[in-house]
């Protein structure tokens, strides 16, 4: 379930289209010091030294490779119970890769990233330096969904899937929905404060917008947490039916039809 341990003062930032990443994946590098960086660090920040100069973040589409550090990174997140289960990730990254969006820190062996949960499962950030590794701190993870908010359903995935000719009856992602139900938001603990959950969720709600490709975006959010999404632009419609994790959520949505595409 989506959760983000950061406060709420954070703008979209600048980010520049690279070039294709050798591995198939569309990037964005995010610079520090470009005019127009919308977070520069605060005072708090610059004299607590919690800024992100020395994460050298990047935004890349997750894939199937990707796996055994969203498993991780899950963990180290949440609780037992509100955890994606590892087929739930591997039907997710199969089926709709694209929907899914990684921050991450390239980083040396002795760097801020490498001691983290998912430092063991991360691959070369390039060739030409195997040592230093790009680590996945911060994901987005989601599917398409008939419905205008997160379901049970939407939250599952069929049983026969791999089979490649599943009769879903709802469950899990639907090709032609219009809702981009959002199943996990999770950041490191281990950089609590440095605003990278709501990096990763703003670069993820430019791209949807961006794309085209639908009406709005979903995601559940208990109590403490309205308001954090709220700040985001998503409108809190009351308690949700949804009983995963124990229930208890609230439905939110960010709607993108009615703001039309980003320029």
């Amino acid at each position: 379930m989506p959760r983000d341990l950061f406060g709420p003062d954070f703008q979209i930032p600048s980010a520049d289209t690279t070039a294709a990443h050798q591995n198939g994946y569309n990037e964005f590098t995010i610079h520090q010091g470009d005019e127009g960086y919308a977070f520069g660090p605060s005072r708090r920040e610059k004299a607590n030294g919690d800024n992100l100069s020395d994460l050298h973040p990047n935004v890349q589409t997750l894939s199937l490779s990707d796996l055994d550090m969203c498993v991780s990174l899950e963990n180290a997140t949440f609780p037992e119970h509100e955890r994606c289960s590892e087929e739930k990730f591997i039907y997710r990254l199969t089926t709709c890769p694209e929907l899914s969006l990684g921050l991450f820190s390239v980083t040396a062996p002795d760097g801020l990233a490498a001691s983290t949960a998912t430092y063991a499962h991360a691959r070369p950030s390039d060739s030409t330096s195997p040592t230093r590794k790009s680590v996945l701190v911060a994901q987005v993870i989601a599917t398409r969904c008939a419905a205008p908010t997160v379901t049970d359903e939407s939250m599952e995935y069929p049983p026969d899937w791999r089979s490649g000719v599943s009769q879903s009856e709802g469950r899990g992602h639907q090709e032609q929905g219009r809702t981009l139900a959002i199943h996990s938001l999770a950041s490191l603990p281990d950089f609590k404060g440095r605003r990278l959950g709501k990096i990763v969720m703003k670069s993820y709600m430019q791209r949807m917008e961006s794309s085209g490709i639908a009406d709005r975006i979903a995601l559940l959010a208990h109590g403490p947490l309205v308001e954090y999404y709220e700040m985001l632009g998503f409108r809190n419609l009351g308690k949700s039916e949804v009983k995963f994790g124990g229930g208890g959520w609230n439905d939110m949505v960010y709607d993108i039809s009615e703001k039309g595409p980003l320029g």
